[in-house]
């Protein structure tokens, strides 16, 4: 087949790496000028460990990670409410790691980045029964057999394409940084305040990956500058929430939203990772399900008996009930954080993490066992 991939993501990158020597013509196209290496920490629980090793870079990855091994959920004074050992079976299948999300692109840019054709995108796409006929912003056209969308949440494919592209805003901002913390000896920490959140999470024995995020339904958080902004809504945070965000350097800002359809599939254009599913960082599963898509997808395309459609229709079938039950659970996640907005609320939402564990790590055990 002719396939293109559209977004150098994570997703796109991998499905790259791994078709670019079978018997299909791969094109790969990014609409950025260059690779994109600006971020902040990427965390990657077991199935997404167990999908970088299926696809060969798990050994690589771990030169660069920091291997964790237990979850705390505490409260905004850093009082301990539940923790989860990251040890024990089924989690302990494969390491619990974290690392900067430059050093995991890079790893995946090895050997292709002259591959990746930079400042191109799709402007227009002319369907038939069999194939697509592409246009791009450098005036040249291409058809194909397969597109395949790895473009990002926010995929320009997507909106070019299907029918119900919207997203739902889930009315939360949120924020992203790493700081230097030298021999900081920690954990992955969740602080839960009232509508708002924090997080430490060790990407290094001396570097932290930090995350906030408040229900902000109005939008007039997101609007004021980062660190303003976070010094506001986390004033009555234990001190070392106000240092990380002190010695915070560049942050990121966002609002989270989420994917509402399930369409997986139009003519012969498929989504896969955040283009398919993205949605709140509740389980942090963005990197696991894209990689489960690429597993899937190489492993149908490997069958030479199977037409583009059929590609497409049984993607479809072994993807969508684990995606969206992924997309439903970490939304629920984000609707039990804003319970904290009452104190009644508070103590019902302390109760339940309190008695039933961390809710991140009761969604890796069904995911790993596929108890959906």
């Amino acid at each position: 087949m002719k396939i293109l991939i559209v977004g150098s993501g994570i997703a796109g990158l991998s499905l790259f790496h791994n078709l670019k020597h079978t018997q299909h013509e791969i094109d790969l196209i990014e609409k950025a000028p260059s690779a994109r290496l600006q971020g902040a920490g990427i965390c990657l629980p077991a199935n997404a460990m167990a999908g970088f090793e299926s696809l060969g870079f798990k050994d690589e990855i771990l030169k660069h990670a920091h291997q964790v091994t237990e979850v705390r959920f505490e409260k905004a004074s850093r009082k301990l409410l539940s923790k989860a050992s990251l040890l024990e079976a089924p989690l302990n299948q494969q390491p619990f790691v974290a690392l900067e999300r430059d050093n995991l692109m890079q790893v995946l840019l090895k050997d292709i980045e002259t591959d990746v054709q930079y400042n191109k995108f799709i402007c227009d796409l002319q369907h038939n029964d069999n194939a697509c006929l592409v246009s791009f912003n450098d005036n040249s056209q291409k058809e194909y057999d397969l597109i395949i969308a790895a473009d990002g949440i926010n995929s320009d494919t997507r909106n070019k394409v299907f029918d119900t592209p919207d997203l739902l805003d889930l009315k939360v901002s949120n924020w992203r940084f790493c700081i230097d913390y030298p021999n900081h000896n920690m954990q992955p920490s969740y602080l839960l305040g009232e509508n708002d959140l924090f997080m430490f999470y060790p990407i290094s024995k001396d570097k932290l990956y930090c995350y906030g995020q408040i229900s902000d339904p109005t939008g007039e958080i997101f609007k004021l500058d980062a660190k303003q902004a976070m010094k506001q809504v986390f004033s009555g945070y234990e001190q070392s929430v106000q240092n990380a965000i002190y010695n915070a350097d560049e942050v990121i800002k966002g609002q989270i939203k989420s994917v509402k359809s399930r369409e997986v599939f139009k003519h012969n254009v498929l989504l896969i990772g955040d283009a398919l599913h993205g949605c709140p960082p509740s389980l942090q599963q963005g990197v696991g399900m894209a990689l489960e898509d690429v597993l899937a997808l190489i492993e149908l395309l490997a069958d030479a008996n199977n037409t583009s459609e059929q590609v497409l229709r049984l993607f479809k079938e072994q993807r969508l009930t684990r995606i969206s039950w992924v997309i439903d659970e970490s939304n629920k996640v984000i609707k039990l954080a804003e319970l904290g907005k009452s104190l009644c609320g508070r103590l019902l939402r302390n109760t339940i993490v309190r008695f039933t564990g961390p809710q991140n790590v009761k969604g890796w055990r069904k995911l790993i066992n596929n108890d959906l």
